[in-house]
């Protein structure tokens, strides 16, 4: 099964990525093709079925969003800046003296330090009123006991 895959959200989110996780020391993403492609097919899977449950056959990270509004969504609706600040807004709730926090896990996933690839997809329901957004990451994140090593605190600067 092929599927078209939007290079430009992709690069949003990707771009959006490596300025949070910049902010975490943590180094940059690349986009991975087959990543973005699974993605996409997914994000298309569910929006055909108009529910949000993760995949469980695969060995990627995955972060899902889910978007909906009472007219016809767009494009411009849920951009990769969008979905990918709405994960890592969960920063909010961590406590980066803890382990295992799996309750953020979108936030930790977007800054863990030892993934290096990603991909995107991003798909609309029938009805068009809403967004399905799909984030592969490899290797992936949110292991048991590995946490503090893959999760640093914002740098801050001290001038």
């Amino acid at each position: 099964m092929s599927c078209n895959i939007d290079i430009e959200f992709n690069e949003e989110c990707i771009l959006e990525h490596n300025r949070l996780r910049a902010l975490h020391g943590c180094p940059e993403l690349t986009l991975d093709y087959e990543l973005a492609s699974a993605a996409q097919q997914y994000a298309e899977y569910l929006a055909s079925v108009n529910e949000l449950e993760h995949c469980t056959d695969t060995d990627s990270g995955e972060n899902l969003a889910f978007f909906t509004t009472s007219t016809v969504a767009q494009k411009k609706d849920f951009t990769g800046v969008d979905v990918t600040k709405s994960w890592y807004q969960e920063i909010e709730d961590y406590d980066f003296k803890k382990e295992n926090q799996f309750s953020c896990g979108h936030f930790t996933q977007v800054v863990w330090l030892s993934t290096i690839t990603a991909g995107f997809g991003r798909a609309f329901s029938k009805d068009l009123h809403s967004i399905y957004v799909v984030g592969r990451y490899d290797p992936p994140g949110n292991f048991s006991d590995e946490f503090s090593e893959n999760v640093p605190p914002v740098i801050t600067n001290n001038q």
